[in-house]
């Protein structure tokens, strides 16, 4: 099993083979937007799971899920299309009861505007989230808490990769994405948004 390094376009990285969300851009230093530009294509997986992800939902409004793959660095890259998710297909499925479900996406793009994404740093501890899965299964999560970690960040500032790369203890939803200040290449923003919810 692969494990998360990095963060999605949410740039995220561990020690040993570790799983890792980046929101990294590809400007140029001289660009002046606020945005992520350029952004990295997924690697796509297949998942024949039944309890496969194929989309959430945060606050009354719903994004399609795809299932990736990290890449040969560890780093998790969510969809092109910031109106989609991605599921880590090496983590935890819903349902299964024990684990750590990885769903990433970008928080916005310059081209595209604000991402599904963008709404993971507006949820609060008690906020519901719903799964839907292959077998048309939905799976309510109740946020426990909202993490901002620092991408490059060290000890209590450092993204939670032990918990995003975890296969065992209870089931735990975690949903990342990009946030704190804009920063620009390579990083785009400095920071991780990493909300943690429980089964509901």
């Amino acid at each position: 099993m692969h494990r998360l390094r990095r963060l999605l376009g949410v740039t995220v990285a561990v020690a040993t083979v570790t799983l890792a969300v980046a929101c990294g851009t590809e400007q140029n230093a001289s660009d002046t937007t606020h945005a992520q530009e350029n952004l990295r294509p997924p690697v796509s997986a297949v998942s024949h799971d039944p309890s496969t992800p194929t989309g959430v939902e945060v606050g009354g409004a719903h994004a399609a899920t795809d299932a990736v793959a990290t890449d040969a660095e560890g780093t998790l890259l969510p969809p092109t299309d910031i109106a989609r998710l991605g599921w880590w297909v090496d983590s935890a499925l819903p349902g299964s009861g024990t684990g750590t479900v990885v769903v990433a996406g970008h928080v916005d793009d310059a081209q595209q505007g604000t991402g599904f994404a963008a709404r993971f740093a507006e949820l609060s501890p008690g906020d519901t989230v719903t799964v839907d899965t292959t077998d048309g299964a939905r799976h309510r999560y109740s946020v426990t808490r909202v993490v901002d970690a620092r991408k490059e960040g060290k000890g209590a500032d450092a993204v939670p990769f032990d918990e995003l790369n975890r296969m065992d203890g209870p089931e735990t939803l975690a949903l990342v994405t990009c946030g704190g200040p804009f920063v620009g290449p390579p990083l785009g923003y400095r920071d991780n948004i990493v909300v943690f919810a429980r089964p509901a």
